[in-house]
């Protein structure tokens, strides 16, 4: 699987990375780790055309300037097992990126997850995933209330980041907004 995904800034990678360990520390909840990296995605699928995408994320990101996020809080998925998240507010700015990036990478996209399309889009830095129950999100959500999550930063970034068959993540490429492709790094993900 390959993700276009935005890198949080310091303090809040530090943050989101205190917050993992809070939850593993107390209780016992470490499947995030799988992938280690505090973000959050705009758009996923099985893989990329992986020359065209690089492409279309540099010349995208060398016209564009970075700009304010904010989040808002706790909130979850419903499903099997929730997914407590911390939302990213969904600005005009952010959705008409969203819905740019959506459309010149849809053709260079194989199997492209609807979850990540204009209309379904929920922003989110994931916190715990798949080994939280149900019953203990009211006492994991009561521990993080402690915590200030409605946050502002600048956006300057997009990354490319691979997830083997393992579940193991990590970045491939990182592109800043205004600079275009900065960084790349092996992933060892056989590209589509």
């Amino acid at each position: 699987m390959q993700a276009v995904i935005s890198l949080l800034p310091e303090p809040y990678n530090t943050h989101v990375e205190r917050i993992w360990d809070s939850l593993e520390d107390h209780f016992g909840l470490n499947y995030v780790r799988i992938t280690p990296i505090p973000h959050f995605t705009w758009q996923l699928g099985e893989g990329y055309q992986e020359e065209e995408v690089i492409s279309c994320l540099h010349e995208l990101t060398l016209r564009l300037e970075p700009f304010e996020v904010c989040t808002q809080g706790l909130n979850h998925f419903s499903g099997e097992s929730p997914v407590l998240f911390i939302e990213v507010s969904k600005s005009p700015r952010l959705l008409e990126l969203h819905a740019a990036l959506w459309q010149q990478l849809l053709p260079l996209t194989l199997d492209p997850s609807p979850l990540y399309s204009p209309e379904t889009w929920h922003p989110h830095i994931t916190l715990p995933i798949k080994d939280l129950r149900w019953e203990m999100l009211d006492e994991v959500t009561t521990h993080l209330q402690q915590e200030n999550l409605e946050w502002r930063f600048v956006l300057d970034n997009f990354a490319v980041g691979c997830q083997h068959a393992n579940g193991k993540a990590q970045v491939e490429h990182i592109f800043r907004f205004g600079k275009g492709l900065t960084e790349s790094f092996d992933c060892g993900f056989q590209a589509v």
